[in-house]
């Protein structure tokens, strides 16, 4: 898929096109932190990788290029959300061009989903081959090295 035309205005999304070499779906991603700022910008950071065709031993799909994309998002005007848990794993992820700005729209799957409108709207990339913080990212295997007593590295396989 390439990239929407209507999404060319947001800071971020080249970088996330160039990343995968497509536009994701977010299909089965993990939503990770949802930080809400009635004064200034809120945040949602999601996990997603991509999905190959390859399988591994134990009969699942090789996942490859981990990311966590973080939406950064001005002046929220609406906001919808429903189901937020320990575990917050969406069907995918849609980006809509509105005439007072975006619609961030998460579909259900388990846990976290609904939508966020904000007056605009820019993208973060943090390559998940150095993933610190494993509470940040509970679904990963325990830490490979503690770097401190509360921040952890994890190296992830490219």
């Amino acid at each position: 898929m390439t990239l929407p035309t209507d999404l060319e205005s947001i800071h971020g999304t080249q970088e996330l096109y160039d990343w995968f070499g497509f536009w994701p779906s977010f299909h089965d991603a993990e939503v990770i932190k949802l930080h809400l700022n009635r004064s200034g910008p809120s945040s949602l950071a999601i996990h997603t990788w991509e999905m190959t065709k390859r399988v591994d031993s134990k009969g699942h799909y090789e996942l490859e290029k981990h990311v966590v994309v973080e939406f950064i998002l001005e002046d929220v005007a609406a906001l919808s959300l429903e189901g937020f848990s320990q575990q917050n794993v969406i069907f995918g992820l849609a980006i809509d061009k509105i005439e007072s700005g975006f619609r961030l729209t998460l579909d259900p799957c388990y846990g976290l989903s609904g939508s966020i409108t904000a007056e605009s709207m820019s993208i973060s990339l943090t390559p998940a081959s150095l993933i610190l913080s494993s509470r940040f990212f509970p679904t990963h295997p325990a830490p490979a090295r503690a770097i401190r007593e509360d921040v952890h590295l994890v190296v992830v396989p490219a």
